[in-house]
This record gives C-alpha cells, structure tokens and sequence, in this order.
C-alpha cells in the first residue's frame, strides 16, 4: 500500500497513533509521529508513491514532530525527537516542512554504518547511473531535478549510498529540495511538475520540494552500476563544457564530501577507488537546463561517453 491510497483523514489519524506511520524510504523503514495538521496534505502530496511499511516492522529510525510550548507564547514552535533520546533545537513551526526533510536527511546520513555514503545526486539510465556531486549553489539539485523529470531514475539528490565491497548504488528516492531561483526555474522546465508549498526563511532562503517521479519508487530496489561522476556547475549563459577530472583529484574530492568515510576506514577507502576506477570522470559547465539535459543524455548515447 501507498500514502496515495489513504484518504487524507486516514493519513492523519496514522500519523498521530503512538507508533506513528511507517514509510519504506530506500533500504529503510521510518516511523513518523508527526502532530502538526498543516504537514499532512503537503506529506500525502509528496510521499504518495511511498509504501507504506506494514504493521509490526521494524524501525531503522522513529522520528517525533511535534508542538512545543515557545516563549514569547505568541510564537508558534515546534521539535524533533529522534528515537526518542535525541532531541534537537526548537524551531518556527513555519519552517516545519523543509526541518523535517533536513530531519530524514540527518537520520540517513548520520545513523546507517552498514552503508558508505557520498554526497552526491544519482540518478540511473538502462542499469547505468550518473554520480553528480557538487557544493551549494553549483547547481546540482536542479540539474537532478530536470534529468528525473526527462526519464532517468532518481535514486537521490543528496545521497549515494553503496555497501562496502560492492559498488552497486543503492536508490533511496525522495523528494528534491530546490531553493530560490531553482523553484521557478524547474517549474518553467516541466509544467507537470509537481512541487510541494513554497517556505520562506529558511536558512538557505525559499525552499520548495519536488515530488519524485512514479518510477523512481516503482523501481527502488533495483540497484545500478556506476557509470560516470561529473561536477556540475551553472554559470548564466555559459556554453556547454565538459572537461575530464584527474581521477586522484576526483577521489579527493569525494572523499571529502563522504558523511562516514572516517567512521568505515579502510573499507571506506577502498570502496571509493573501486567507484573512481570505474567511472568516467568530469567536470561540466552550462548555462542552459534543456541543453545540458540533452548533452547529458548523448553522453549516456555513447557520444563522447568514455
């Protein structure tokens, strides 16, 4: 079963049971106790072609959302507990939204050491996937969010995820955040796209989600080899350009951008030049959404691949 097949009273009344609801995202099952009604609409929108877990399965996480007394009392706050021992900070309950995909996003990344994780989008085409990582503002969520919408598979935008020994990507598709400029830009690109409430205020501005594409949970556990890893970055008006990447730098810079590669070690270091060794290895520069989208997909082509 889906969230798409509760009605919205359904959703709620789970939602606020003590054990929550539990959602299949990628390899994990998260039990959710949220009780702030403004979230479970934009939830239903979201996450609607996310299976629901049964009855009775096992929790990798539990995460609590809930109200909390603020002072002033004027000032509508809200909090999150983890596993019920880790609390964080109170915050607007305004920002309730985008805190709690940040919230997921700290559970997966922070929690699972069975798994080595990169930051980085992924994306996959024909058992082939395309690894790309990338600073804030560099532009890859867009990038991400565009190609997902042109038929290749989300596996994140955030994550590449692989167990040690094996460098198949594993897919843990969610919604994208997008930010700023990127909201109207996305929605320009793909009229059908379907995005969740504008927040504003956020520490890194405006902040909306797009829901991820059917396929990508229809097909979420079926793995993909890596094909390529390119770093992505928009420049208004640039033409397209795609230089090779030293595979020791490209290792460098991953490895930096690893959430647990202190925590795996040596397993961690070897996983990761197994990834660089077989990957075609890049750097892209564009200035336009629909001509990278199809640079990107004469690359898969085999026009100008390795």
């Amino acid at each position: 079963m889906t969230l798409a097949e509760l009605t919205l009273e359904e959703l709620a009344s789970r939602f606020r049971s003590p054990d929550g609801l539990g959602l299949h995202i990628g390899p994990f099952v998260l039990h959710m106790q949220v009780s702030l009604p403004e979230l479970f609409a934009p939830l239903a929108l979201l996450y609607a072609d996310h299976q629901i877990a049964p009855g009775g399965a096992i929790s990798d996480f539990r995460l609590r959302l809930s109200p909390c007394v603020s002072l002033p009392p004027w000032k509508k706050r809200a909090r999150f507990t983890v596993d019920d021992c880790k609390s964080f900070d109170p915050f607007e309950r305004d920002l309730a939204l985008p805190m709690l995909e940040w919230a997921i996003n700290w559970c997966t990344f922070s929690l699972p050491h069975q798994y080595f994780m990169l930051h980085a989008a992924v994306l996959e085409k024909n058992g082939r996937a395309l690894l790309l990582p990338g600073p804030p503002g560099a532009g890859k969520s867009t990038l991400c969010a565009a190609l997902a919408l042109r038929g290749w598979r989300l596996f994140s935008d955030e994550l590449a995820m692989m167990r040690p020994g094996s460098i198949e990507l594993i897919p843990v598709p969610r919604p994208i955040g997008l930010k700023n400029a990127s909201i109207d830009i996305i929605r320009a690109f793909d009229a059908g796209a379907v995005l969740g409430p504008k927040v504003q205020g956020t520490r890194k501005g405006t902040v909306a989600h797009l829901k991820p594409p059917h396929a990508a949970l229809a097909r979420a556990e079926q793995k993909a080899i890596p094909s390529w890893i390119i770093f992505p970055t928009f420049k208004a008006g640039a033409e397209i350009s795609l230089e090779p990447a030293r595979k020791a730098q490209t290792f460098l810079w991953l490895a930096n951008d690893a959430f647990n590669f202190n925590v795996l070690g040596r397993s961690a270091f070897d996983l990761l030049g197994d990834l660089v060794d077989s990957c075609a290895c890049h750097e892209l520069t564009y200035g336009d959404l629909d001509a990278v989208v199809a640079f990107l997909d004469r690359l898969w082509q085999g026009d100008g691949g390795r």
